[in-house]
């Protein structure tokens, strides 16, 4: 499959990439497309972030540091060429484009580094003219950069339509808003792009796609800067940036929840994007890598959540500060504080999938979130790194090296807050997202608020959509941006059973915004008290052969219900549930259909589990169990438990987990085993004695 934006490299493959050094840079012979002026904010420019630690090396030694590495990027990777008027940054050293070419990914990297290099380089617009140049003269059909091209001809050479990636997208478009603040003459530049890129970048849901020309079901996490994303919030005010960050906010703590809780890592892809439910992209499904893990693309994860908690504080970026603080700490345990064995393929629970593969700018990245956490020998250690090259990395790690010093040097400013004067915004968000009541009886929510830029202000709120019979309420009616409220949707005996979209507004003097709660309404129960009970139908399984109220499936043809042997007991009675363990790729399911009742108080899923294997493994996870709600269209409303080889006990454990949010629909419970066999061992997955117990 074509790669959107990252380099293609296979597991295992050395990350010492060797370049030889390239013909000095030559000067621009055409007139730039803006006249040059002084710049606004000269490098340096020596920011004070809102959280956490700075190097201990002294502001002179890391201002200095900053500038020798630029001196080395520029030249080795800024390039003249193709046409006279035109710049590029060169992927020299990584083998991403034909003749060490640009890809739009590093064009946007080097839209970035100039502008805030003014002031040093004398040159610096000049530069960012011809950059610009290029990526104008290779647009695709929707107006962003192509994201391959030729370092001899400049021409688009990937497979099938030229198309555009979106981390090179975001950066592009952040380098014109850098651009207009430090020179100004590139407004409109900016508006277009960020026009184009709003248009085809961002799905219906406010989430990232991975490309312009990509579906709306898939994200890259790599790709979420958030600090950009605030920026275009500031200086755009035409289009609801405050909706994608607070998707990207949501996707993100959805994600890390049910994958990677104690973590915050977030894997290469992600499919579901569109759901509640974001779950790992299969492996190699972008690119020849396992891309349901952190990889080569979200090694810089770290480096952008950290940068926004930097600069945006603990309470715009609470999420990005949160993950941060876990993303480093994990990272320092997995290298043992050497950022040279912070690996570039991580599993989700924090242990390497190979340590035959290193890169310098695995580690690198990782220095923001140390500083975000306040972590100062991590964020020293990083620091010291940074002078250094131990693998020999190229274009990819020298350029992230160069964003991530200036960050780390403090010299990274902040465009959002760089002629604004009082400007303020805010955003809104709904937790949870959706719920279900029974007709007659009430439902609430929080309304959350955050400042996105500017002064804390007064936004009062109101809800609009609700369905006929229904009546909505605030407590708070108003609150100051960075609070909250509850809403509560009353609906009465008559109000139609049916799913609502409700529009939330914030209205603010700055403007305003909305969001979203799907209120499913159940007919109602008729009221009294509660009958305890168990709901589940054939809970054991020894109804035999025949398996009903379950159903169950098998991609080899094998009814998971079987009767126990002396290999796999039973929990109890003679029959079980036994997924996987052919020794071939396989998925067994078995599912349930329930109607959990709406007048009782809680609701409980339990079971008896057993898990055997014989992969010999203690880092990968070729066999996976997961337990999972689905909603009568199929959609998956919750994952309840993830289980793999690396859970294998010795005789049954007893999971259980809640399912009181769910009172009051019918939802359906499935349990689903997938062998993939890759490693030549197998896996056994038994359940028995399953309940689902309300009161």
């Amino acid at each position: 499959m074509r790669h959107p934006g990252k380099r293609s490299l296979a597991v295992g493959v050395s990350g010492a990439l060797i370049g030889a050094s390239m013909t000095a840079l030559t000067a621009l012979a055409a007139v730039p497309a803006h006249a040059a002026t002084g710049p606004a904010m000269p490098f340096p420019q020596h920011q004070t972030y809102k959280v956490g630690v700075m190097p201990s090396a002294s502001q002179s030694a890391r201002d200095a540091a900053v500038e020798k590495q630029y001196d080395s990027w520029k030249a080795t990777y800024l390039v003249h060429g193709c046409a006279s008027n035109e710049y590029y940054v060169s992927t020299k050293g990584d083998s991403d484009a034909t003749n060490n070419g640009p890809v739009s990914e590093g064009q946007g990297y080097g839209m970035n580094i100039v502008p805030l290099m003014a002031g040093y380089d004398a040159n610096a617009q000049t530069e960012f003219n011809g950059l610009w140049q290029l990526v104008k003269d290779h647009e695709d059909q929707w107006g962003l950069m192509q994201w391959q091209l030729d370092g001899k001809t400049c021409k688009y050479y990937s497979s099938g339509t030229p198309d555009a990636a979106t981390d090179g997208d975001l950066d592009i478009g952040y380098g014109l808003i850098l651009a207009d603040k430090q020179w100004g003459g590139y407004t409109s530049d900016a508006m277009t792009w960020l026009t184009s890129f709003w248009n085809h970048d961002v799905a219906p849901d406010g989430h990232l796609k991975c490309e312009d020309d990509g579906p709306n079901t898939d994200t890259r996490p790599s790709d979420q800067m958030l600090d950009h994303l605030r920026a275009f919030a500031a200086y755009d005010t035409t289009h609801d940036w405050n909706k994608v960050i607070t998707r990207t906010q949501q996707l993100d703590t959805e994600y890390t929840q049910a994958y990677s809780p104690n973590d915050g890592l977030l894997s290469d892809f992600v499919v579901n994007a569109n759901t509640t439910s974001p779950s790992p992209a299969p492996a190699n499904y972008q690119e020849d890598q396992p891309d349901n893990i952190v990889g080569y693309n979200s090694i810089r994860v770290p480096w952008h959540m950290g940068t926004d908690a930097l600069e945006n504080g603990t309470t715009v970026a609470a999420t990005e500060y949160s993950l941060a603080k876990l993303e480093s700490a994990c990272l320092k345990a997995e290298s043992g504080g050497n950022p040279q064995n912070v690996y570039p393929h991580t599993n989700l629970n924090c242990t390497p999938y190979s340590t035959s593969d290193q890169a310098e700018e695995a580690g690198d990245a990782v220095g923001p979130a140390a500083m975000a956490s306040g972590d100062q020998s991590w964020t020293d250690a990083i620091w010291n790194q940074l002078a250094t090259n131990p693998f020999g990395d190229g274009y990819y790690g020298e350029s992230i090296k160069m964003l991530v010093y200036l960050v780390m040097a403090g010299d990274y400013w902040n465009p959002a807050t760089v002629g604004t004067g009082t400007s303020s915004d805010f955003s809104l968000s709904t937790s949870p997202a959706s719920g279900s009541v029974a007709a007659g009886s009430a439902a609430t929510v929080t309304v959350g608020t955050a400042v996105a830029s500017g002064s804390a202000e007064s936004v009062s709120l109101a809800a609009s959509g609700l369905p006929s019979g229904a009546t909505a309420s605030f407590s708070p009616a108003s609150v100051t941006s960075g609070g909250s409220s509850t809403l509560t949707v009353s609906t009465s005996a008559t109000t139609p059973a049916g799913t609502y979209p409700i529009t939330v507004t914030g209205t603010a003097a700055s403007g305003s915004h909305t969001a979203t709660y799907s209120l499913t309404v159940t007919a109602s129960s008729g009221g009294g008290s509660c009958t305890a009970a168990q709901l589940l139908g054939n809970p054991g399984f020894e109804n035999g052969a025949t398996t009903a109220p379950w159903t169950a499936s098998s991609t080899l043809g094998f009814n998971p219900i079987t009767q126990a042997t002396s290999a796999e007991p039973a929990h109890s009675g003679s029959w079980i549930a036994w997924f996987d363990g052919n020794g071939t790729a396989d998925t067994d399911t078995i599912a349930q259909t329930v109607s959990l009742p709406s007048n009782c108080t809680t609701a409980t899923l339990s079971y008896w589990q057993h898990i055997d294997t014989t992969e010999n493994t203690t880092t990968a996870t070729p066999d996976t169990f997961s337990v999972q709600v689905l909603n009568s269209a199929g959609t998956v409303l919750g994952t309840l438990g993830s289980f793999s080889n690396l859970n294998k006990n010795t005789g049954y454990a007893q999971h259980s987990f809640s399912l009181t949010p769910y009172l009051g629909q019918t939802v359906t419970l499935k349990f689903t085993g997938a062998e993939t066999d890759k490693n030549g061992g197998t896996t056994d997955f038994v359940i028995d004695d399953t309940a689902i117990n309300v009161d």
